[in-house]
C-alpha cells in the first residue's frame, strides 16, 4: 500500500500547500503591523508552518534516499532557507520587546514566502 503512493507528486503538492500557507502567513504579518491583536495568532501560525516545513524536509530527504533528485541543486538551499528563516524568526522575536518583536515576525513571514516560491520553482 505504501509503495503505491507517488511520493514525488505528494512532495510537490505539499510544497504548493506550503507556498500558499506562507503567503497567508505573510498577509497575517502585514495585518499585524496595523492591528496588535494578531501577534499571538501569527506566532502560532508560523510555528505550525515550521512543523509543516520540517515534515516537507523529511519527505524530501526520503525522496533523496530513494534516488529522486530535484531539477536544480539550489532546491535544497531554498528548502533549508525557509526552515532556518522561520527558526531565526522565533529566536529573534522572543528576545525583543513587544512593539519591536512584530518586525522579526513580519520579515520572517515575508522571507519564508520568497524561499517557498523559489523552492517550488526549482524542484
Amino acid at each position: 500500500m505504501i509503495a503505491s503512493i507517488d511520493w514525488v507528486t505528494l512532495h510537490q503538492k505539499f510544497g504548493f500547500i506550503l507556498v500558499v500557507a506562507a503567503i497567508l502567513g505573510a498577509l497575517i504579518g502585514l495585518i499585524l503591523l496595523v492591528t496588535p491583536l494578531v501577534g499571538v495568532l501569527l506566532k502560532v501560525y508560523l510555528r505550525v508552518l515550521l512543523l509543516a516545513v520540517a515534515l516537507q524536509v523529511v519527505l524530501g530527504a526520503a525522496l533523496y534516499l530513494m534516488g529522486h533528485r530535484p531539477v536544480h541543486e539550489l532546491h535544497y538551499l531554498y528548502g533549508a532557507g525557509m526552515a532556518v528563516t522561520l527558526g531565526i524568526t522565533f529566536g529573534v522575536g522572543r528576545r525583543t520587546p513587544w512593539p519591536l518583536s512584530k518586525l522579526p515576525l513580519v520579515i520572517g513571514a515575508i522571507v519564508s514566502v520568497v524561499f517557498a516560491v523559489l523552492a517550488l520553482t526549482s524542484g
